[in-house]
């Protein structure tokens, strides 16, 4: 009875085991991914120079968003938004904006030593009643147009370039803000292969038998 007993309780302990590594294999599977994540937040800013009339524009910056990289990737960096004018008339001439990208985290690996990336441009235009806008934003300058990404590198170009800001009655009056990404030799994070959750368990499962069957061969002599 003892012996059975034993047997049992190795037996419940194998499948217990067994049922873990398989456990462990999918979840491990289902967490791993081809693209990483990157990690990112913005901060935006307006100033009053240029501005004839009540300032209707806003920059709604991008607060802990991710984006999966592929290799080409278009990077929103927030929104403009036209407020409803009220029936009155705004002129923009050469108004400074500035949208600064901060890059936190690829995967689980911070991004702490990338400086952060400032973009510059103009608005130019008028906003006219509440339906009306011809505000162009003019993106001039990028303070890098590189950084370290992982493994690898990752480029900024800008796109639409001058960009149409859209009226109060479209959208919302909101315009999305983008640039290009463009990276390249991205790891992404390192994530136990399946296979390797599956043999760890399976060679404790054999030591454990293998230690059981010696103590009884010892009991028995």
């Amino acid at each position: 009875m003892r012996r059975t007993r034993g047997w049992t309780g190795l037996r419940n302990a194998l499948l217990a085991l067994s049922f873990a590594g398989c456990a462990a294999t999918g979840a491990s599977a289902a967490a791993i991914s081809s693209d990483p994540i990157m990690k990112y937040s913005t901060a935006v800013q307006i100033d009053s120079t240029g501005i004839t009339g009540n300032n209707v524009i806003s920059i709604t910056p991008a607060t802990n968003s991710g984006i999966e990289i592929t290799g080409k990737d278009n990077l929103a960096l927030g929104t403009f938004v036209i407020a409803a004018n009220n029936g009155g008339t705004t002129t923009y001439k050469n108004t400074p904006f500035s949208i600064t990208l901060i890059p936190t985290s690829i995967g689980d690996t911070s991004l702490s030593d990338v400086a952060p990336i400032k973009i510059t441009g103009v608005l130019n235009g008028k906003v006219s009643g509440n339906f009306h806008s011809t505000v162009e934003a003019t993106f001039d300058s990028l303070s890098a147009s590189s950084f370290k990404l992982g493994n690898g590198t990752a480029n900024l170009s800008l796109v639409d370039n001058p960009k149409l800001l859209v009226p109060s009655s479209s959208n919302g009056g909101q315009t999305t803000i983008e640039t290009q990404l463009v990276s390249n030799n991205v790891a992404p994070p390192a994530v136990p292969e399946p296979s390797t959750v599956a043999m760890f368990l399976t060679t404790i499962g054999g030591l454990g038998l293998r230690r059981h069957v010696q103590n009884r061969r010892r009991a028995a002599a």
